[in-house]
Protein backbone atom coordinates (compact mmCIF):
# COMPACT_ATOMS: atom_id res chain seq x y z
CA UNK A 1 0.00 0.00 0.00
CA UNK A 2 1.20 3.65 -0.66
CA UNK A 3 0.05 7.07 -0.77
CA UNK A 4 -2.99 8.52 -2.36
CA UNK A 5 -4.75 4.86 -2.67
CA UNK A 6 -1.79 3.33 -4.40
CA UNK A 7 -2.27 -0.84 -4.11
CA UNK A 8 -0.21 -3.51 -6.11
CA UNK A 9 -0.29 -7.28 -5.30
CA UNK A 10 3.31 -8.87 -5.03
CA UNK A 11 4.94 -11.65 -3.78
CA UNK A 12 6.86 -10.55 -0.47
CA UNK A 13 9.82 -12.91 0.50
CA UNK A 14 10.88 -12.95 3.94
CA UNK A 15 14.03 -14.42 5.93
CA UNK A 16 12.37 -17.21 8.33
CA UNK A 17 12.64 -16.74 12.16
CA UNK A 18 15.48 -19.06 12.43
CA UNK A 19 18.09 -16.97 10.56
CA UNK A 20 17.25 -13.58 11.48
CA UNK A 21 20.10 -12.97 13.88
CA UNK A 22 22.91 -14.71 11.15
CA UNK A 23 24.82 -11.46 9.26
CA UNK A 24 25.97 -14.11 6.70
CA UNK A 25 22.55 -15.93 5.82
CA UNK A 26 21.33 -11.47 5.70
CA UNK A 27 23.82 -10.48 3.92
CA UNK A 28 23.48 -13.29 0.95
CA UNK A 29 19.65 -12.30 1.09
CA UNK A 30 20.79 -8.65 0.43
CA UNK A 31 23.05 -9.80 -1.98
CA UNK A 32 19.96 -11.83 -4.04
CA UNK A 33 18.01 -9.12 -3.95
CA UNK A 34 20.94 -6.62 -5.44
CA UNK A 35 21.56 -9.11 -7.89
CA UNK A 36 18.15 -9.62 -8.98
CA UNK A 37 16.94 -5.71 -9.58
CA UNK A 38 19.64 -6.03 -12.41
CA UNK A 39 17.32 -8.40 -14.30
CA UNK A 40 14.61 -6.60 -15.84
CA UNK A 41 13.09 -9.39 -18.53
CA UNK A 42 9.64 -10.42 -19.35
CA UNK A 43 10.82 -14.08 -18.60
CA UNK A 44 12.53 -13.19 -15.00
CA UNK A 45 10.45 -12.64 -11.96
CA UNK A 46 11.42 -9.13 -10.89
CA UNK A 47 12.33 -7.26 -7.44
CA UNK A 48 10.31 -4.39 -6.83
CA UNK A 49 11.23 -3.04 -3.45
CA UNK A 50 13.68 -4.36 -0.73
CA UNK A 51 13.68 -3.64 2.49
CA UNK A 52 12.77 -4.42 6.35
CA UNK A 53 9.61 -4.14 8.50
CA UNK A 54 10.04 -4.10 12.16
CA UNK A 55 13.93 -5.10 11.22
CA UNK A 56 13.04 -8.05 9.29
CA UNK A 57 14.23 -8.29 5.94
CA UNK A 58 12.13 -8.68 3.16
CA UNK A 59 11.98 -8.43 -0.84
CA UNK A 60 8.78 -7.54 -2.83
CA UNK A 61 8.47 -9.17 -5.99
CA UNK A 62 6.16 -9.63 -9.08
CA UNK A 63 3.20 -11.72 -8.53
CA UNK A 64 2.84 -14.77 -10.79
CA UNK A 65 -0.43 -16.10 -11.25
CA UNK A 66 0.28 -19.03 -11.62
CA UNK A 67 2.55 -22.79 -10.01
CA UNK A 68 6.49 -23.66 -10.41
CA UNK A 69 7.46 -26.14 -13.27
CA UNK A 70 7.66 -28.88 -10.78
CA UNK A 71 4.06 -28.92 -9.71
CA UNK A 72 2.97 -28.45 -13.15
CA UNK A 73 4.60 -31.34 -14.52
CA UNK A 74 3.35 -33.33 -11.50
CA UNK A 75 -0.70 -32.88 -12.24
CA UNK A 76 0.56 -34.06 -15.54
CA UNK A 77 0.05 -37.91 -16.84
CA UNK A 78 3.91 -38.87 -17.05
CA UNK A 79 4.82 -35.90 -15.64
CA UNK A 80 5.28 -35.05 -19.05
CA UNK A 81 4.76 -32.12 -21.52
CA UNK A 82 3.77 -32.23 -24.86
CA UNK A 83 6.82 -31.18 -27.63
CA UNK A 84 5.66 -28.23 -28.11
CA UNK A 85 4.98 -27.28 -25.27
CA UNK A 86 8.63 -28.05 -24.10
CA UNK A 87 9.63 -25.92 -27.01
CA UNK A 88 7.87 -23.33 -25.63
CA UNK A 89 9.68 -23.56 -22.10
CA UNK A 90 12.46 -24.02 -23.31
CA UNK A 91 12.58 -21.25 -25.54
CA UNK A 92 11.54 -18.49 -22.88
CA UNK A 93 14.15 -19.65 -20.36
CA UNK A 94 16.58 -19.47 -23.05
CA UNK A 95 15.56 -16.31 -23.22
CA UNK A 96 15.61 -15.32 -19.53
CA UNK A 97 19.80 -16.92 -19.72
CA UNK A 98 20.39 -14.86 -22.40
CA UNK A 99 19.41 -11.76 -20.37
CA UNK A 100 21.43 -12.72 -17.17
CA UNK A 101 24.59 -13.97 -18.91
CA UNK A 102 24.54 -11.11 -21.25
CA UNK A 103 27.22 -8.36 -19.10
CA UNK A 104 26.18 -5.80 -21.17
CA UNK A 105 22.18 -5.65 -20.91
CA UNK A 106 20.60 -2.36 -20.47
CA UNK A 107 18.86 -1.43 -16.85
CA UNK A 108 21.67 -2.55 -14.60
CA UNK A 109 21.94 0.02 -12.45
CA UNK A 110 25.61 -1.47 -11.06
CA UNK A 111 27.52 -4.53 -11.64
CA UNK A 112 27.73 -3.60 -15.49
CA UNK A 113 30.92 -5.65 -16.81
CA UNK A 114 29.11 -8.69 -15.40
CA UNK A 115 27.08 -11.96 -16.18
CA UNK A 116 24.77 -13.56 -13.65
CA UNK A 117 25.01 -16.94 -13.15
CA UNK A 118 21.79 -18.34 -11.82
CA UNK A 119 23.48 -21.57 -10.43
CA UNK A 120 20.16 -23.12 -9.33
CA UNK A 121 18.00 -23.52 -12.36
CA UNK A 122 15.48 -26.25 -11.84
CA UNK A 123 11.53 -26.92 -12.05
CA UNK A 124 11.07 -25.16 -9.05
CA UNK A 125 12.74 -22.18 -9.68
CA UNK A 126 10.83 -21.75 -13.11
CA UNK A 127 7.04 -20.30 -12.59
CA UNK A 128 4.34 -20.78 -15.10
CA UNK A 129 1.46 -18.29 -15.04
CA UNK A 130 -2.30 -18.84 -16.68
CA UNK A 131 -1.28 -17.04 -19.70
CA UNK A 132 1.40 -19.18 -20.31
CA UNK A 133 4.55 -17.12 -19.44
CA UNK A 134 7.82 -19.18 -18.17
CA UNK A 135 9.46 -16.96 -15.65
CA UNK A 136 12.54 -17.74 -14.11
CA UNK A 137 13.17 -17.01 -10.12
CA UNK A 138 15.06 -17.25 -7.15
CA UNK A 139 18.86 -16.38 -7.46
CA UNK A 140 19.48 -16.68 -4.30
CA UNK A 141 22.94 -18.98 -4.75
CA UNK A 142 23.28 -16.53 -8.31
CA UNK A 143 26.77 -15.66 -8.85
CA UNK A 144 28.12 -12.30 -10.87
CA UNK A 145 30.89 -13.14 -12.60
CA UNK A 146 33.67 -10.81 -13.78
CA UNK A 147 35.31 -11.38 -17.03
CA UNK A 148 38.76 -11.30 -15.12
CA UNK A 149 37.46 -13.14 -12.18
CA UNK A 150 39.66 -16.46 -11.36
CA UNK A 151 37.73 -17.33 -8.04
CA UNK A 152 36.29 -20.64 -7.70
CA UNK A 153 32.93 -21.17 -7.26
CA UNK A 154 30.91 -22.79 -4.06
CA UNK A 155 28.91 -25.86 -4.44
CA UNK A 156 25.60 -24.73 -4.83
CA UNK A 157 22.56 -25.70 -6.08
CA UNK A 158 20.22 -28.96 -6.40
CA UNK A 159 22.42 -31.54 -6.97
CA UNK A 160 20.54 -33.50 -9.68
CA UNK A 161 20.49 -30.07 -11.89
CA UNK A 162 23.76 -29.55 -11.37
CA UNK A 163 26.78 -29.47 -14.37
CA UNK A 164 29.69 -31.50 -13.43
CA UNK A 165 31.93 -28.01 -13.48
CA UNK A 166 29.48 -26.75 -10.55
CA UNK A 167 30.18 -29.94 -8.80
CA UNK A 168 33.54 -29.67 -8.99
CA UNK A 169 33.52 -26.32 -7.52
CA UNK A 170 35.06 -25.08 -10.90
CA UNK A 171 35.05 -21.56 -12.28
CA UNK A 172 31.58 -21.34 -13.95
CA UNK A 173 29.87 -19.55 -16.98
CA UNK A 174 26.28 -19.59 -18.56
CA UNK A 175 27.16 -23.28 -19.89
CA UNK A 176 26.64 -24.32 -15.91
CA UNK A 177 23.13 -22.80 -16.83
CA UNK A 178 22.78 -24.27 -19.78
CA UNK A 179 23.52 -27.73 -18.69
CA UNK A 180 20.94 -27.56 -15.89
CA UNK A 181 18.24 -26.08 -18.73
CA UNK A 182 19.02 -29.35 -20.49
CA UNK A 183 18.28 -31.32 -17.45
CA UNK A 184 14.85 -29.59 -16.56
CA UNK A 185 14.05 -30.01 -20.74
CA UNK A 186 15.22 -33.62 -20.71
CA UNK A 187 12.99 -34.12 -17.27
CA UNK A 188 9.62 -32.23 -19.55
CA UNK A 189 9.70 -34.14 -22.45
CA UNK A 190 10.73 -37.94 -20.58
CA UNK A 191 8.70 -37.12 -17.04
CA UNK A 192 12.38 -38.46 -15.53
CA UNK A 193 15.39 -36.68 -14.62
CA UNK A 194 18.41 -38.06 -17.25
CA UNK A 195 20.50 -38.99 -14.09
CA UNK A 196 19.33 -40.49 -11.08
CA UNK A 197 21.30 -42.06 -8.24
CA UNK A 198 20.14 -43.55 -5.21
CA UNK A 199 21.37 -40.79 -3.40
CA UNK A 200 22.80 -37.84 -4.08
CA UNK A 201 26.89 -39.20 -4.05
CA UNK A 202 25.61 -41.86 -6.63
CA UNK A 203 24.18 -39.03 -8.74
CA UNK A 204 27.26 -36.89 -9.02
CA UNK A 205 29.27 -39.83 -10.09
CA UNK A 206 26.46 -40.41 -12.89
CA UNK A 207 26.92 -36.86 -13.59
CA UNK A 208 30.38 -36.19 -13.86
CA UNK A 209 30.77 -39.35 -15.94
CA UNK A 210 27.77 -38.69 -17.97
CA UNK A 211 26.02 -41.73 -16.94
CA UNK A 212 22.83 -41.46 -18.31
CA UNK A 213 19.93 -42.74 -21.00
CA UNK A 214 19.73 -40.75 -24.23
CA UNK A 215 16.53 -38.96 -24.69
CA UNK A 216 15.18 -40.71 -27.36
CA UNK A 217 15.85 -44.27 -25.93
CA UNK A 218 13.05 -43.20 -23.62
CA UNK A 219 11.08 -40.95 -25.58
CA UNK A 220 11.41 -42.80 -29.35
CA UNK A 221 9.03 -40.16 -30.96
CA UNK A 222 10.88 -36.93 -29.89
CA UNK A 223 11.73 -34.43 -33.15
CA UNK A 224 15.53 -34.56 -33.91
CA UNK A 225 15.76 -31.08 -33.39
CA UNK A 226 14.65 -31.15 -29.61
CA UNK A 227 16.57 -33.97 -28.64
CA UNK A 228 19.53 -33.05 -30.56
CA UNK A 229 19.61 -29.75 -28.91
CA UNK A 230 18.98 -31.32 -25.12
CA UNK A 231 21.87 -33.89 -25.73
CA UNK A 232 23.89 -31.41 -26.51
CA UNK A 233 23.16 -29.21 -23.23
CA UNK A 234 23.86 -32.20 -21.51
CA UNK A 235 27.42 -32.87 -22.49
CA UNK A 236 29.97 -33.28 -19.96
CA UNK A 237 32.43 -31.44 -21.08
CA UNK A 238 31.32 -28.15 -21.16
CA UNK A 239 33.53 -26.99 -24.41
CA UNK A 240 31.05 -29.61 -26.49
CA UNK A 241 27.51 -27.61 -25.10
CA UNK A 242 26.02 -24.74 -26.80
CA UNK A 243 28.35 -21.96 -25.90
CA UNK A 244 25.81 -19.25 -24.68
CA UNK A 245 21.87 -19.21 -24.21
CA UNK A 246 21.42 -16.75 -27.57
CA UNK A 247 22.28 -20.09 -29.85
CA UNK A 248 19.48 -22.16 -28.14
CA UNK A 249 16.91 -19.12 -28.48
CA UNK A 250 17.93 -18.88 -32.05
CA UNK A 251 17.66 -22.46 -32.89
CA UNK A 252 14.07 -23.24 -31.22
CA UNK A 253 12.72 -19.75 -32.63
CA UNK A 254 11.98 -21.28 -35.99
CA UNK A 255 10.11 -24.03 -34.25
CA UNK A 256 8.27 -21.68 -31.46
CA UNK A 257 4.58 -23.00 -31.17
CA UNK A 258 1.88 -20.14 -31.58
CA UNK A 259 -0.12 -18.71 -29.37
CA UNK A 260 -2.68 -21.58 -29.28
CA UNK A 261 -0.04 -23.46 -27.18
CA UNK A 262 0.75 -20.95 -25.35
CA UNK A 263 -2.88 -20.74 -23.97
CA UNK A 264 -2.69 -24.67 -23.44
CA UNK A 265 0.05 -24.02 -21.37
CA UNK A 266 -1.81 -21.69 -19.33
CA UNK A 267 -4.71 -23.80 -19.14
CA UNK A 268 -2.73 -26.63 -17.53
Amino acid sequence: HGPGGFVQRVCVKLVQTFYRDKKDFIELFEREARLAAQLRHSNIVGVIDYGRIDGIPYMALELVDGIDLGALLDSQPGRRLDFEHVVLVGYQLAQALEHAHDPNRSGAVEGRGRAIIHRDLSPSNIMVSKSGEVLLTDFGVAKAVAETAHQQSAVKGKVPYMSPEQLRAERLDGRADLFSLGVVLFEATSGERPFRGEHDPSTIMKILQGDRASLTSIVPGTPPVLSGLIESLLEVDRDKRRKVAAAVVELLDPRLPGSKARRELGAM
